[in-house]
């Protein structure tokens, strides 16, 4: 008696503990580069897959952290003695959403995400720049799952974003940074930003 008790007790506080958490995915752009030259100066984006673990901090408010990871190989021009490109992006961030509307299977809300990110790669196995940037963005988003399977979500969202970059190259012994910051609109790669499974 006591085993089956203590079995209900634990499958309760699972419950309770698992309660509004969820886990998916989330697609966004990212600074990666930063060119400055005479005439101009633009900063280069990569769209990045992150993990999305999330979690309702109350019925109106939902938080969320991200970390995310990419790679890209490709080979340059044959008659180049530096031949082969290696970039990687590592990158964390957190966002907060409140609830402004919940009608039916969808809700709407506004909020913010932070993000974190590094990128480096190597041209012909030589070390190349180096770029750390943060982004804070505030956005308007909308969830809505389809009827009958509510636990799984799909979500889109659209804002401004403050980004700031800076990329570093080291010749020798000497080191210049490259910055750039600034205003940028906002918007998914795709018309989804992601997907979740609401536990």
């Amino acid at each position: 008696m006591k085993r089956v008790f203590l079995l209900i007790c634990v499958l309760a506080f699972a419950g309770t503990a698992f309660a509004g958490f969820s886990i998916g995915f989330k697609q966004s752009p990212v600074p990666t580069y930063v060119n400055i030259s005479e005439s101009y100066s633009y900063l280069s984006l990569e769209d990045i897959y992150m993990l999305r673990i999330g979690f309702m901090a109350s019925p109106d408010f939902r938080i969320e952290g991200l970390i995310g990871y990419g790679t890209n190989h490709f080979e340059l021009s044959p008659a180049q003695a530096a031949s082969e490109y290696d970039g990687n992006v590592m990158v964390f961030g957190a966002g907060g959403y409140y609830i402004i509307a919940a009608p039916a299977n969808t809700s709407f809300s506004i909020g913010a995400q932070f993000l974190y990110g590094k990128s480096t790669y190597e041209v012909g196995g030589v070390n190349g720049p180096e770029t750390t940037s943060w982004s804070l963005d505030p956005l308007m988003r909308v969830d809505f799952a389809i009827p009958g399977a509510e636990r799984f979500a799909l979500f889109t969202e659209y804002g401004i974003r403050y980004a700031n970059a800076t990329t570093t190259t080291t010749t020798g012994t000497t080191s210049i940074d490259y910055k750039w910051s600034g205003w940028q609109t906002y918007a998914p790669p795709n018309i989804l930003a992601g997907a979740y499974y609401v536990f």
